[in-house]
This record gives C-alpha cells, sequence and structure tokens, in this order.
C-alpha cells in the first residue's frame, strides 16, 4: 500500500505531462521544425522507457530501475535484492517506469510548445491593442 503513495503522484504528473504534448502538438499547425523534435523527443522518449523498465541500474545510488526502484544493491554481498511488492504492484511499477522515461524525454519540447504558444499570444494581443484606434480618431470625419 505504501508503494501507491509514491506510485500515484508521479503516474499523475507523467500523465499531466504527456496529456499537455499531445494537446499542444494537435492544437494547432506547427512549423517542420517543431514537428521533427516532437517525434525526436518522442523517439528518445521511448528508448529512455525501455531503459528505465529493462536495464537502468546504478550501483552508487544502490537501485535498479528508476524512478520507481524495484531492487537494492547490497555493496557487501555485492548481490541485488528484489523489494518486496505484489506482482500487480511490479507491473504498475515497470509500466510508470516506461511511461515516466515518455515522458522526461517529452517535457522539454513540451515546455518549449507552451512558451512558444505564450509567445504568440503575446504577440497577437499586442498587435491588437496596437491596431485599436484611438477615440479621438473616431470622431474625426
Amino acid at each position: 500500500m505504501i508503494g501507491l503513495v509514491v506510485i500515484l503522484p508521479v503516474a499523475f504528473f507523467t500523465g499531466w505531462i504527456l496529456k499537455n504534448s499531445v494537446s499542444l502538438y494537435r492544437g494547432r499547425a506547427w512549423p517542420s521544425g517543431w514537428v521533427g523534435l516532437f517525434w525526436l523527443s518522442a523517439a528518445l522518449g521511448l528508448t529512455l522507457g525501455v531503459w528505465f523498465c529493462g536495464y537502468a541500474e546504478w550501483e552508487s545510488m544502490q537501485f535498479r530501475r528508476l524512478p520507481i526502484p524495484i531492487a537494492r544493491f547490497n555493496p557487501a554481498t555485492d548481490v541485488w535484492r528484489e523489494l518486496e511488492m505484489s506482482s500487480v504492484m511490479r507491473y504498475m511499477v515497470l509500466t510508470l517506469d516506461f511511461f515516466a522515461g515518455l515522458a522526461l524525454a517529452m517535457f522539454p519540447i513540451t515546455a518549449s510548445m507552451s512558451f512558444a504558444e505564450f509567445m504568440d499570444e503575446s504577440r497577437r494581443l499586442a498587435a491588437a491593442r496596437a491596431d485599436q484606434s484611438s477615440p479621438s480618431a473616431d470622431d474625426a470625419p
């Protein structure tokens, strides 16, 4: 049960990042450079997700698989000891590790796309404000 305290917040944050990535991508017609970066980030994220699920080991941190570890390294015996968790919990952890790797790679492009959207909206509002005629111009013949 204690594992859900860690798994659920990470799962919600990961889902939020991926949802924002997809909605930003689908929200408008992006130039080809943005589209290329988006798909490059997605490919990197898939690779990182697979690495997180199956191959990530940090002896210096004494954990196997991050962000949610499934084994701990004992430097005295040089042995990896699996953490005690049910098979359902283990599958949840591995699924979350995969999507966390994907989200980690997608986060920079999502933040950049959000910033680009903000800048476009700021420019549009500034242009609309500059195009407004002054009240005295309405009175002129």
